[in-house]
């Protein structure tokens, strides 16, 4: 069955005839400020002389006539991209206004409308639909394109935050409704006069602090919820008449997705290589197939970090662990981990409240033998979910000590296993999977010839919850996904940054042969700073090869994705599908990756529906995308390098070029000492 894909996009004319802005050099009253990017080109008719003057603004009220603002007309079609964009988003902002809607905006300046659901009925909070619509102008076909994204929802208290303030710190507050607009409390507070006609936006602070539990997880495919809401929205307003007078829509459509956009990656992509043969799907593979090669650790001890009074709950995750049950058969057969469990030197805690004092003297007493691997197991008392910050970094804490001790560690929240005994095998799966890799074992890996080539990929993380700063890590692998070592560093130190990635082809060369080529996969975009020791470090060791970067997203909900008209009303375009979403050699791509391959008839249950994710492909040495074979082979790698991930059996979107350097920058930051020397090209961080 071949695929109907449609973009999550509404097309309108660009204006034959010529319009009349109004400018100014100064601002006087309101007005919309251009960046000189986005001065008009014909500005030297109203302006003689200003791009030798080179002002960074002017300003406009577009086409408003206004005192002291002089008339240009302007052809449209002929003018900068961002100044396009920046009048119709400015057209949108005013008529969504116009009909009373909130209107925020996203990092990138397009506009959020906030659609109130008039159906939920909660005496605490008003909730909202959130839609992005986005303006492009001849990115994927020769119109205007609005991009009509769904962002999720949010919940707006109905208490003033005058009453909420009483019960809680305005430190928590973050985005607030006031007077049909949205503001930032801390930034903007001088615009709100009345604190009774204030209304806080429930946010991870608010919640604590109210005790509040997190939505459900929704694990229905989201392809179609997503659609059904963009549908609705642009039915109710983008297709009105009101709006058309506006923008002028010329579909009511959504965008086709041209055949010559579309390319599939090889169906040996898919293949994975495991001990007893080649499999695709490691839900189902890895008990079957059987890990591709078993622990590779002689003598692995494992022992228990746990409350006095978790004794019975230990000795049955202990049973479970040795010898299974009827479909999990334990850590040997399923995982190929043959463990002993020496509860002799179990570490052991009798406060609930503050246990760390005692597992760190548990830890520093802790007296190991030189000739046996340890691996310990915490029961940890507090859950991912726990309000209170000290708690919750007791587990960051113990992972440390016991990584300084050379000890790999796995955490079991005990509440999740008590409430769940019987189920808990389904977890144990993947703690199997983690286990095996953490101690040098291989689950699975690529089913791809062994290449010369050198893979490197940077992932950032930040948390704001915990006001950490952004930090990157790098990782660097071979072409059948073998992990090689990483770096961590803060995210504005570009001189670490570029140090790392030196260092890891200077570590990868004196073992190997020169490398068929260099591939970096960033998690944005790369900088000519940050690029420039890599191209440095290339010359000195004299590499022929040439240097790709790909710029990899994980795509946000207020961004373009597609759908699939034509298989079973489930959406989901197939799996290695992409899509190139750039103008003419711009090698920008959507890429999809899941579960629905040729000969999927429905989509599997309780798997995950992911939005696809995004590509951008760069070189130094421009020539060196002519080449469409290995523009490619490019995608496909980072499709197949997306299948290599060991924490989860569950598929998954993003490549581990990007997912474990951002696991190692979630925890990295909240180690006192930073990872140990040792501990940089081992996985225990699964």
């Amino acid at each position: 069955m071949s695929q109907e894909l449609y973009f999550n996009i509404i097309t309108f004319d660009l204006p034959d005839k010529p319009i009349t802005f109004y400018l100014s050099k100064e601002k006087i009253g309101n007005a919309q400020k251009l960046y000189k990017t986005k001065f008009p080109t014909n500005i030297e008719d109203l302006f003689p002389g200003i791009k030798e003057e080179n002002p960074d603004f002017i300003y406009t009220s577009f086409i408003y006539e206004k005192e002291g603002y002089l008339p240009l007309k302007l052809n449209l079609k002929e003018q900068p991209t961002d100044l396009i964009k920046h009048y119709y988003n400015w057209r949108i902002k005013k008529f969504f206004k116009s009909i009373k809607k909130l209107v925020g905006q996203n990092f990138v300046n397009d506009n959020q409308i906030w659609i109130g659901n008039r159906s939920y009925q909660n005496k605490s909070f008003a909730q909202y639909y959130k839609f992005t619509v986005k303006v492009q102008i001849k990115e994927v076909s020769e119109y205007g394109e609005l991009v009509i994204s769904y962002d999720g929802m949010a919940k707006v208290f109905k208490k003033p935050i005058s009453e909420i303030i009483k019960h809680t710190s305005t430190t928590n507050l973050n985005k607030v409704v006031y007077k049909m607009r949205l503001l930032k409390y801390h930034k903007e507070k001088e615009f709100i006069d009345d604190n009774t006609k204030a209304f806080a936006i429930l946010n991870n602070d608010l919640r604590t602090a109210f005790n509040i539990q997190p939505e459900p997880k929704d694990d229905s495919n989201k392809y179609i919820s997503y659609k059904h809401k963009i549908d609705k929205f642009i039915q109710h307003f983008i297709l009105s008449d009101e709006f058309k007078k506006v923008i002028p829509v010329n579909n009511d459509d959504y965008l086709p997705v041209e055949i010559n956009r579309i390319g599939e990656v090889t169906d040996e992509s898919n293949d994975l290589l495991f001990q007893n043969g080649v499999g695709r799907n490691p839900k189902i593979d890895f008990k079957n197939l059987k890990p591709l090669n078993p622990c590779q650790l002689d003598n692995v001890h494992f022992f228990f970090i746990h409350h006095t009074s978790y004794a019975k709950e230990v000795e049955a995750l202990q049973k479970l662990l040795e010898d299974g049950t009827s479909w999990y058969k334990g850590l040997n057969i399923y995982a190929g981990v043959l463990a002993h469990f020496d509860n002799d030197v179990n570490i052991v805690f009798d406060d609930l409240e503050n246990p760390l004092p005692q597992i760190s003297q548990g830890i520093k007493d802790f007296k190991s033998d030189p000739n046996i691997n340890y691996v310990a197991i915490y029961l940890s008392p507090f859950n991912k979910h726990e309000p209170n910050l000290e708690k919750k970094l007791v587990y960051y804490k113990v992972k440390e000590q016991l990584l300084y001790k050379r000890i790999i560690s796995q955490v079991i929240e005990f509440d999740r296993f008590r409430r769940n005994q019987h189920k808990f095998i389904y977890d144990l799966t993947n703690i199997s999977l983690a286990l095996l890799a953490k101690l040098d074992g291989t689950p699975w890996q690529l089913n791809v010839k062994p290449k010369n080539e050198l893979v490197i990929g940077v992932g950032a993380f930040k948390n704001t919850e915990e006001n950490i700063r952004y930090v990157a890590s790098a990782f660097s692998f071979k072409n059948n996904g073998r992990f090689n070592e990483f770096h961590y560093f803060s995210k504005s130190d570009v001189k670490q940054l570029g140090g790392a990635l030196s260092d890891a082809i200077y570590q990868y060369v004196p073992t190997n042969q020169i490398p068929e080529k260099i591939v970096i996969h960033f998690y944005k975009d790369m900088k000519d700073e940050e690029i420039q020791p890599v191209l440095e470090m290339m010359d000195k060791l004299k590499l022929p090869c040439p240097l790709f970067v790909l710029n990899i997203n994980k795509t946000k909900s207020q961004d373009i994705i597609a759908f699939d008209q034509n298989w079973n009303g489930e959406l989901i375009p197939m799996s290695g599908t992409f899509i190139n979403i750039g103008r003419k050699d711009e090698h920008k791509y959507l890429l999809f990756n899941n579960l629905r391959y040729k000969t999927t008839v429905q989509y599997p249950s309780h798997s995950s529906y992911s939005f696809p994710i995004k590509l951008k492909i760069s070189s130094p040495t421009p020539e060196a995308l002519n080449d469409s074979k290995m523009i490619r082979k490019l995608i496909e790698q980072v499709y197949q390098f997306s299948r290599l991930y060991w924490k989860s059996l569950r598929q998954q979107n993003v490549p581990i070029t990007i997912k474990y350097p951002e696991m190692v920058a979630q925890i990295a930051p909240r180690f006192n000492n930073g990872v140990p020397d040792d501990a940089k090209d081992a996985l225990w961080f699964l």
